[in-house]
Parts: C-alpha cells; structure tokens; sequence
C-alpha cells in the first residue's frame, strides 16, 4: 500500500474517532451548559446529568443537591421523595440522538477501518476497491455528523431552560434558585460537540471528494522444484516435488 493509499484510507478513520471520542465525552462529563450567578456557584449541565461548582462558599449540603462529581438528575428523587423534574420533546430528543450517534458512529468506523485493511473483498487476487462501497462509507459518516448535530438541540430543550437541576432548587430553596439565570449558557461541553460535528462532515466529505484508494492483495510468487526418476522400464515419473513461496528459484530437473 503506498503512502498515498494509506492517507485516503486511514485519514478519515482518524478524523472519525476523535469526532465519536469529543461528542460523547461531553455527555459523559455533564458540561454541555452551565448556570453561573453572581456568587460564584456555577451549576454544570449535561444531557443527563449535573454537577455543581462554587468558588466562594459552601453549597448546602442538606438537600443532597451539592456534589462535584457528575449526577444523574435521577438521583435528585433521593433528596426529596416528591420531587419529579419535567423534560419537554427537544431533550427527549437529544437523548434518544445520544445514544444513535456513537452506535451508528462505531459501526462506520469498523467498516471504514475492515475498508483501509482488507479492502472490499477478501480474494486475495482482489485489485482495487469498490467506488460504491467507498461512497456509501462517506454517507455513513455525513449521516452520523446529522445526529451529531441534532444533539446541540440542547441549548434550545428543557435542559437549558428549564433544568431538572434547577426545578429541584426551586423546590428546596426557591430564594436561591432565582439568582441562577435562565436560559442557560454554553459551556466547553457545547463546543467540543461542535468540533465533533464538524470533523463527522470532514471526514465523510473527504471520502465523497476523493477517489476510492487502491488496495492490491496478490498471492505472493511461487516457483516448483520438480526431481523426475526413471523406471527399469523406461516410464518416468514424479519423485519430488517442492513449492517455494515468494523468491522464484531456477528450477531442476534430473533423469
């Protein structure tokens, strides 16, 4: 495979896993938006999950709502058993998006990575690949940065507006939760996915642009040593016969 050959098949392998890598790291780590109010506390929010920061003083702990690791908002039911936190369309949404794209982003990078390895047929005389396979790889990634980009819905559903976080503060310290400003705000969360959106389309524009690589897979030479014996009859026959695989050999015959 030549070094050409290599660039179009592995750069938008490359380019595929860190797009699935910084869209789903994002969900993983609930800093997709935040709310920050003048004190400096400073709720952090993901998709499906929060956790909160304060610069300047302790959060009230007394609630079980403080905490500095990511939460799921599920687990707010446990600070108060009445506590039931509203979500609107877009968030359900953006869940059922967070789970297709890295599933649908995986699958692509498999094939794209059989594709860059083994080419679209496993004959071992195979020259070439197929343009109709290398094109439907490309929609595949142009399709997977569509379901990126429909989870950066975020920032117009009910996480941002409307936070299950923030429901829960009103319920337990509405004097509080007011100072906190809505609609939310965009955190680094927001932007890594924008990147991953982006490198989705690169990579699948890259793989429509550029022609199918070519992936030759031969068998390697062989060459036959053959040792012929005559019979007391006069009949000649096969004594020996020996198969070199890869450097040719002169071959040998003897009576």
């Amino acid at each position: 495979m030549t070094k050409l050959t290599c660039i179009q098949s592995f750069l938008p392998l490359v380019l595929a896993v860190v797009a699935i890598v910084l869209g789903t790291a994002p969900s993983l780590n609930c800093e997709t938006v935040e709310f920050q109010q003048a004190d400096g506390k400073t709720i952090l929010a993901g998709p499906i999950s929060y956790r909160t920061r304060d610069t300047t003083s302790e959060w009230r702990t007394d609630y079980n709502f403080s905490t500095d690791s990511c939460h799921n908002y599920g687990s707010l039911r446990d600070g108060l058993d009445t506590f039931e936190y509203v979500v609107d369309a877009k968030t359900r949404t953006v869940w059922a998006f967070l789970i297709l794209t890295p599933l649908l982003g995986a699958l692509v990078i498999v094939q794209a990575f059989l594709a860059a390895t083994c080419g679209s047929s496993s004959s071992p005389g195979f020259r070439g690949r197929s343009m109709g396979g290398w094109n439907c790889l490309g929609a595949g990634f142009l399709v997977t940065g569509l379901c990126q980009g429909i989870t950066l819905l975020i920032d117009a559903s009910s996480i941002c507006e409307d936070n299950p976080a923030l429901q829960y503060l009103a319920a337990i310290d509405p004097d509080l939760a007011t100072t906190f400003p809505e609609p939310c705000a965009r955190a680094a969360g927001y932007a890594l996915t924008i990147v991953a959106c982006v490198l989705w389309i690169v990579a699948g524009c890259f793989i429509v642009a550029v022609p199918a690589p070519v992936v030759i897979r031969e068998r390697p030479p062989q060459d036959q040593t053959v040792t012929y014996a005559r019979k007391p009859d006069g009949t000649v026959e096969e004594a020996f016969v020996a198969v070199v695989k890869g450097t040719p050999v002169p071959q040998s015959q003897s009576q």
